[in-house]
């Protein structure tokens, strides 16, 4: 006679059920980089909401920099969208620079970026597939700050909250 296994006990389905998927996992860090060379940070090109080209030069400024890797349909953004307008300058960190950075044109819509955006006139949003790939960012809500005078990632982290990344600031020494 075979056992049969409770329902309760089976692996989930979905992704983490997959050992090629889990074999590509990498641990996201949470705060300062610290571990060998210093990782590059590469400016950012891609598209306005509005489809205008836009290309954003990292030495740009001389205040640090914000890289908020944002999704338009993720609940866990939204307070992140909301932080950023105008409206609600106190949830976003003075001490840096920040450039919200989507997918592209091709992997969402820019009427969707548009509506998110609305209200945010201080931060640059810039849609780029290629911003995510530079970045090795594979999920969202995600935040790396850059170094423009060394042109390096001094910190990044998943974001849960606003506090979460005013701790990285904090902890990278901003």
């Amino acid at each position: 006679m075979i056992p049969q296994v409770s329902p309760d006990l089976r692996p989930p389905d979905g992704p983490l059920a997959d050992p090629a998927f889990v074999a590509g996992l990498r641990p996201i860090p949470s705060g300062p980089v610290h571990t060998g060379a210093p990782r590059p940070a590469s400016d950012l090109v891609g598209v306005t909401p509005g489809g205008s080209s836009v290309e954003f030069q990292i030495d740009s400024t001389d205040q640090a920099i914000l890289l908020v890797f944002l999704s338009t349909r993720c609940e866990g953004c939204d307070g992140f969208w909301r932080g950023l307008k105008d409206s609600d300058a106190a949830a976003f960190p003075s001490s840096v620079s920040a450039v919200v950075v989507t997918r592209g044109p091709t992997r969402v819509a820019s009427t969707d970026v548009e509506a998110a955006a609305r209200g945010i006139s201080r931060v640059p949003v810039i849609m780029s597939d290629a911003g995510w790939v530079d970045y090795g960012v594979t999920g969202y809500p995600f935040f790396v700050l850059v170094d423009p005078a060394s042109r390096t990632v001094v910190a990044e982290t998943v974001g849960f909250g606003w506090p979460d990344v005013h701790a990285m600031i904090r902890a990278a020494g901003y």
